[in-house]
């Protein structure tokens, strides 16, 4: 792997001025006859490779809009025999680096692009100082440039594609493939120059920079045959597809027929991602297929195509239920709910109510965390108003999809304060103090209740003896009659 900073590096001083001589002359971003057509707003050829532990890219990956193939002296070249060096510079778009400030990394170091030949039956790979970036420029499209190849060989075979590794000294961001077929190779004046046909799947373009679950999208892919004089037969086109994606209708296998030397057929495909797809990146492989009209020998190309899935978001404010009316300096309680319709997850959910004239307990931003599908929370506020009359009050709700990207949702609510009621002090005018006696300082009144309830029982039971003393006297005393009389 080379790594390539922007600007001069020692070896390229010597073709500084032809390069310059080139870029003045030629625009490479420009359509032309030994150009790709740049894709609109979508991934070209390159594509991710499956990096662990990495933030899947939805964003796009960086494509390639042009090339330019000139000599030494930055002579613009129509055709490349084998064996023989040029120059070729690459025009590349990078959509998932948008700002400036992504330019430099965390720790102060500029971003820097590592780029390495990997396409080497092809191309014999440059020494390191022959292999640089031109100045990063920040356009609408993204981050924009071109990589420069001075001396690069042609080795010939039966393929023309110059197949790129793109890094950045930024770990976080994968590894990605940049593919692009050379048509100026394999036409010259070698022993073998244009003998040995090749196809090629020079370019690719899904239609956008990310696809919608359950959305519908098209994948369009540009075929190459190189080489001038022999044509090929059957050359037929097929998509190996992840389970996420499936073909809207018809076939994932088209049938082109025959091609001539040197020239290119385009294919579409309607393709659709699964409603339930997790959001993340799928590989999509196209394959092209045929044979050399001259000798029948097989001929084959392929191309990954990264598709970034990310799931719609139904992430919303269900409730929320603050007091129209409160009282200045009264505290006052609101209660909010959030509500994950999304099939995917979001991530430092952040609630907050901001405007003038009121407070909230403990600050006016409350961080409530992760919300998973399907799946509701609920955040209360204490609101003191400080002012009197109408306040403007907004809550804004804060979170992070799965793409990492940060979104937010609010909600409007006007208040109106009345002042603080004070206490009339007419109020206590004309009333009498009625004097409270204090209560004895003496025994407890249920004591005396107790001891009164005891009495009485003694008097009754002394009473009952009593009674039964003089019915006993009594009967005794009549009985003593009797006696007499007898």
């Amino acid at each position: 792997m080379f790594r390539l900073k922007k600007g001069t590096v020692q070896k390229a001083a010597a073709s500084a001025m032809a390069v310059v001589m080139l870029l003045s002359g030629i625009n490479v971003f420009a359509t032309a006859a030994s150009t790709s057509t740049p894709p609109s707003n979508s991934t070209s050829t390159p594509t991710s490779e499956s990096t662990p532990n990495t933030t899947p890219d939805v964003l796009g990956s960086p494509y390639i809009t042009a090339y330019t193939v000139t000599d030494a002296a930055g002579n613009e070249k129509q055709t490349i025999a084998e064996g023989e060096k040029c120059r070729i510079i690459v025009a590349v778009v990078d959509p998932r680096i948008t700002s400036e400030s992504q330019l430099v990394l965390a720790d102060g170091r500029p971003l820097e692009a590592n780029i390495k030949v990997v396409s080497t039956n092809t191309f014999a790979t440059p020494s390191l100082g022959d292999i640089y970036t031109t100045t990063f420029n920040m356009t609408s499209s993204g981050l924009q440039y071109s990589i420069v190849l001075n001396d690069i060989t042609y080795l010939g075979g039966n393929s023309n594609e110059l197949v790129l590794d793109l890094a950045y000294n930024d770990i976080q961001r994968p590894l990605v493939k940049l593919s692009q077929g050379i048509s100026q190779c394999g036409t010259g004046t070698g022993q073998d120059a244009g003998k040995a046909p090749a196809l090629i799947v020079k370019s690719a373009s899904y239609g956008q920079g990310q696809v919608t679950a359950g959305e519908q999208f098209t994948l369009s892919a540009e075929i190459l045959l190189s080489g001038n004089k022999n044509g090929a037969e059957n050359v037929a086109v097929s998509l190996t597809l992840p389970e996420e994606i499936t073909v809207v209708s018809g076939s994932s296998y088209q049938f082109i027929g025959n091609m001539k030397a040197n020239t290119t057929a385009n294919v579409q495909f309607q393709l659709t991602a699964s409603a339930v797809a997790k959001a993340g990146s799928y590989n999509i492989s196209i394959d092209v297929t045929g044979n050399a009209q001259s000798d029948g020998t097989a001929l084959s190309g392929k191309m990954p195509v990264t598709v970034p899935v990310i799931q719609p978001d139904r992430f919303e404010i269900s409730r929320a239920e603050i007091p129209e009316n409160m009282v200045m300096g009264e505290e006052s309680y609101g209660n909010i709910a959030l509500i994950n319709k999304g099939k995917g997850s979001v991530y430092n959910v952040e609630a907050k109510l901001e405007g003038e004239g009121f407070t909230v307990d403990e600050g006016a931003s409350k961080f409530i965390g992760n919300i998973n599908s399907g799946t509701q929370s609920t955040q209360d506020f204490s609101i003191t108003p400080t002012q009197t009359g109408t306040i403007s009050m907004q809550l804004v709700v804060s979170y992070e999809d799965e793409s990492a990207n940060i979104k937010t949702v609010t909600k409007d609510f006007t208040i109106t304060v009345d002042e603080m009621t004070p206490t009339d002090p007419g109020m206590d005018m004309g009333m009498v103090d009625i004097p409270v006696e204090e209560p004895s300082q003496g025994m407890p009144v249920f004591a005396w209740v107790i001891i009164g309830a005891l009495l009485i029982a003694i008097a009754v039971t002394v009473a009952i003896i009593i009674k039964k003393k003089r019915d006993k006297k009594r009967t005794a005393k009549l009985m003593e009659d009797d006696d007499e009389d007898i």
